[in-house]
């Protein structure tokens, strides 16, 4: 009997790719690692910049409110004083001019040594005034521009509520050359009319109310031209006419006449 002969195996099959068996178990998808979001500022901490903000206006608006009470209290201090004191600027007035010295010799040069007095009136009944230590500035008028007397110190004083008192100016100059026309001009006035001489003062002023000082502003006084010619004959000169009167800067530049 024959026998049949044996039958060839069945070739195994390549699963393609992706191919996943029905039967198993459903993968679980692999996590992401999620990256943290860059918001922009405004959003960040947005609870707590906004407190910070708060404590910050509230801050501002104390100061704000404290400034605005000091300033009217003071004020209303000031105006209640003013009203109290009625205070008042002094007046001043030149009272007179003397030399010991005004020689224009042949060649033009200038001596000079003068003195000069202004008279300060306080009109206040119940502040005093006080005036600090200054300086004071000579000059006499010519056609051709001031001739320069020369610069002395002033000493401070105090006056008295409804007083006067007196500020003295020591000046002097040597061997200024003066140009011949100006010369003869300065030689001849000092001998005949007089030679116009202007004093300026700049010193400061402060008050005294019950005894205690207060702050001094600077206080500029500018006085009129005053004659000063020859009396005698040792060359000496003294003021010719009544006070000048004398105008009053505060702070040298504001006019207060």
């Amino acid at each position: 009997m024959a026998t049949k002969p044996p039958m060839a195996a069945k070739p195994v099959l390549q699963k393609p790719p992706g191919y996943r068996d029905p039967g198993a178990p459903p993968l679980k998808p692999p996590q992401q690692l999620r990256r943290p979001t860059n918001l922009p500022p405004s959003f960040r901490h947005a609870g707590k910049s906004r407190r910070h903000h708060n404590y910050r206006r509230s801050i501002c608006c104390c100061i704000l409110f404290f400034l605005l009470c000091t300033i009217l209290l003071l004020s209303i201090g000031a105006a209640l004083g003013y009203l109290y004191y009625q205070p008042r600027f002094p007046s001043f007035h030149l009272q007179s001019l003397n030399s010991t010295m005004l020689r224009v010799g042949s060649s033009g040069s200038l001596d000079v040594a003068i003195s000069a007095k202004i008279l300060a009136w306080n009109p206040n009944t119940k502040v005093g005034i006080v005036f600090g230590d200054g300086a004071g500035h000579l000059t006499a008028e010519d056609q051709d521009g001031d001739v320069e007397l020369g610069d002395g110190q002033v000493m401070g004083f105090y006056v008295r509520e409804k007083s006067a008192g007196t500020m003295m100016v020591q000046a002097g100059e040597s061997g200024v050359l003066l140009d011949d026309a100006v010369a003869q001009r300065m030689r001849n006035g000092y001998k005949g009319n007089g030679v116009k001489v202007k004093v300026e003062v700049a010193v400061g002023m402060g008050v005294r109310v019950k005894g205690k000082n207060m702050w001094k502003v600077p206080l500029k006084v500018s006085c009129a031209a005053m004659r000063l010619k020859v009396v005698g004959k040792k060359g000496g000169g003294a003021s010719v006419g009544g006070m000048v009167k004398c105008q009053v800067y505060l702070f040298r530049w504001f006019n207060i006449n």
